[in-house]
């Protein structure tokens, strides 16, 4: 009897090393963090137009410098905003909300960044999936879903932020919100980030598609390397 007791113990304590690891090779890092510099869209503090709606050009601008892997001062952040500003005027006649698709073109055609992709999100899992792959993603929200007390209330009609990680021990996403200056590795409940998900609809954003933008960095063999330690 001591014997079996002794095997069953054995067993047990295996057990809880083992079904660890196991979930942890088919699920992946319940942690991950990608270190992405943080600007809000209005870095001086000046929250009057053009600032105020200038959440796209700044989740841009903190995913080029992430890929470019290069510091994002207050000032370059201003100007790069400025820079994509004129573009848009040029471009699409217009420089307030643009979509998915538009925001991915400023990317590829302003930035020359190679490897940008526009795909659908089915779950929160399909966002979590590329940051594991040390993939950078771009999120057009519902603004007034998040419920984010920093925001100007009610919030905005649309918006955009990046996503740098996930917590799942904690079910967050960690975003640079670039719609607060406390936006920097801002925490939101995975579901409700999910549920707010819409990208620009020509303005009706509640009904906008689930969509979101992903981006690479030059060297995907380096991946490893960008990625903090929980």
């Amino acid at each position: 009897m001591e014997k079996r007791i002794s095997a069953i113990l054995i067993f047990l304590s295996l057990a809880a090393l083992i079904v660890p690891l196991l979930a942890f090779a088919q699920t992946g890092p319940s942690r991950v963090v990608l270190p992405v510099p943080f600007t809000s869209q209005a870095p001086a503090g000046n929250w009057a137009q053009p600032w105020q709606d200038f959440c796209e050009e700044a989740s841009v601008v903190m995913v080029a410098h992430f890929v470019w892997d290069l510091p994002l001062s207050r000032s370059l952040a201003e100007t790069e905003m400025k820079i994509i500003q004129q573009y848009e005027d040029v471009v699409f006649g217009r420089r307030l909300d643009t979509s998915v698709s538009e925001t991915a073109r400023i990317m590829q055609q302003l930035y020359r960044l190679p490897n940008v992709s526009v795909e659908s999100v089915s779950s929160a899992d399909t966002v979590k999936e590329e940051i594991r792959k040390g993939r950078i993603v771009i999120l057009p929200v519902a603004g007034r879903m998040l419920g984010n007390p920093h925001f100007k209330q009610p919030g905005p009609l649309y918006h955009m932020l990046v996503v740098i990680g996930f917590d799942n021990m904690k079910k967050i996403f960690i975003t640079n919100d670039p719609g607060t200056r406390h936006g920097a590795s801002y925490a939101y409940n995975q579901q409700k980030l999910f549920a707010a998900i819409h990208d620009w609809n020509n303005g009706d954003v509640l009904h906008g598609d689930k969509k979101m933008i992903v981006i690479s960095p030059h060297q995907e063999s380096n991946l490893d390397l960008r990625i903090k330690s929980p």
